[in-house]
């Protein structure tokens, strides 16, 4: 759910919008936005979306390549294994998402047909909760202990905040450039119907 702020003028006041409980993932891939739509059956319609959940499903050509398609949703049946590993035989491939009425993250990326590497948080097994598979990308251990020691500082398992819920999140932003928190497209986001 997002909050909205409406000036006087009527137009909206982005410096002013409240994400209260996000459930959101998405699927970044290293490819034309046509060879992205394409494999996932979507196409473009003419309507544009601000932010990148206004819509069911929206997307944005990112820098260096990459093109990334938003859901509404937590784990999205277009962020699955089998989908991803498919996508990755045209572009490398960055899947993630984040819930953040429980807190739960996840990102993973692909190449090749071959899933490299992921990193899962749950608190719900633990604040400091982190499942972490294959090779992880460069830069990966500096920031998981960063944001470790500023769960342990904040209190822990007490503490009223969550840091190791971003190492997910923040590894795949470093490789694809998508943030659902920070990332403003110029053209805003694209809004995507099934053609399949």
């Amino acid at each position: 759910m997002i909050l909205d702020v409406v000036v006087a003028s009527g137009e909206r006041d982005l410096r002013n919008v409240i994400h209260v409980g996000m459930s959101i993932s998405w699927l970044a891939v290293q490819a034309t936005e046509a060879i992205v739509l394409g494999a996932l059956g979507l196409a473009a319609t003419t309507e544009r979306d601000e932010l990148p959940a206004e819509s069911p499903i929206a997307g944005a050509p990112l820098v260096d390549g990459w093109y990334v398609v938003v859901f509404d949703r937590y784990e999205h049946p277009l962020v699955r294994d089998d989908v991803s590993s498919r996508v990755s035989e045209l572009g490398e491939v960055v899947a993630a998402g984040a819930e953040e009425h429980v807190m739960c993250s996840f990102a993973c990326g692909w190449r090749g047909g071959q899933r490299t590497w992921r990193a899962t948080h749950d608190p719900q097994r633990g604040i400091d909760h982190l499942e972490v598979e294959g090779e992880m990308p460069a830069a990966f251990d500096a920031l998981r202990r960063d944001l470790l020691d500023q769960q342990h500082s904040a209190g822990g398992n007490e503490a009223h905040v969550d840091y190791v819920f971003e190492i997910p999140l923040e590894t795949a932003q470093r490789i694809s450039g998508f943030s659902y928190q920070e990332t403003e497209p110029k053209d805003g986001f694209v809004v995507l119907r099934a053609i399949a």
